[in-house]
Order: C-alpha cells, then structure tokens, then sequence
C-alpha cells in the first residue's frame, strides 16, 4: 500500500504575461483566462488561487493531481499534517478577496455536484474542516507527491 503524502508547498504555474489587478487597494496578477489569481505582497505574497477547473486543468498539464475528497480525509487530520502552511484565504465569485493570513482552503479533485469537496484550516485551530465549495471560488491547491 503506497504512503499517501502531500507536497511540501502549494501548485504553482509560471505567471508571466498575466494582467495586474487592484482589488480593494491590493494588487493581484490574474492569468488570460481569468480563472487563476496571484497574490502580490504579503505572507501570502506568490501564491496562487485556482477555481476547480482551472486547477484540474493545470495540475493535469504538468502530470501533478490533488488528493480526492477521501485521500485529504486520511492524509489532514489537524493543521500540523499540512507542511508549509500559507494561509493565503480565497477569492469570492464576486471578485473579492477574503481573509488572508487567517485562512487557507484547498480543493480537492473530487466534485459534489455543481460543487467540489475542499478542506479549509483556519490560523487559530488545529481543526481540517471539510465542506463542498462553489466550483468558481479561488482556492490554493496542494498535490500528492508523486
């Protein structure tokens, strides 16, 4: 039975040639798609927020996919279980940007109907919690190692 384990940091794909956004007074780079958002400044300075799709898309591009619904279940059990945790919290349908430094979600690739299965953990709790999430929010994705 092969050791499920995560990767140390968060997917990442090459931002070059992506438009600077100002959201309530923060800068962001948004990809051509429009589906992937880069925080800029900040602890969570780098890191990127994906809708479900995009991440699907991307991680598939390169060979990399992130846990399903079951496999976070076993691999988070409390905040500890994630390494390198940014909490870089997510991007609202609506365009917003939401709690950074407090919170990180992360999906998973297993869909709920017009949602998917994520896992959110919040600075002052060691609690993983599990909830279903819009399919075109902004959230962080964390791969298996391969």
């Amino acid at each position: 039975m092969e050791k499920l384990e995560l990767e140390p940091d968060n997917f990442r794909i090459d931002y070059r040639g992506w438009k600077e956004i100002t959201i309530n007074d923060k800068k962001y780079l948004v990809n051509p798609q429009g589906d992937i958002y880069q925080i800029i400044g900040g602890e969570a300075d780098g890191e990127q927020l994906f809708t479900w799709h995009a991440a699907m898309r991307e991680t598939a591009k390169v060979g990399k996919r992130m846990p399903t619904d079951e496999e976070f279940s076993k691999i988070l059990k409390t905040k500890a279980d994630m390494p390198n945790l940014v909490l870089a919290g997510y991007r609202h349908t609506n365009g917003s940007f939401f709690i950074r430094g407090a919170f990180a979600y992360f999906w998973s690739s297993t869909e709920s109907g017009a949602t998917a299965w994520t896992r959110n953990l919040i600075s002052a709790d060691a609690t993983v919690y599990r909830n279903a999430g819009d399919k075109a929010y902004g959230f962080s994705v964390r791969c298996l190692k391969n």
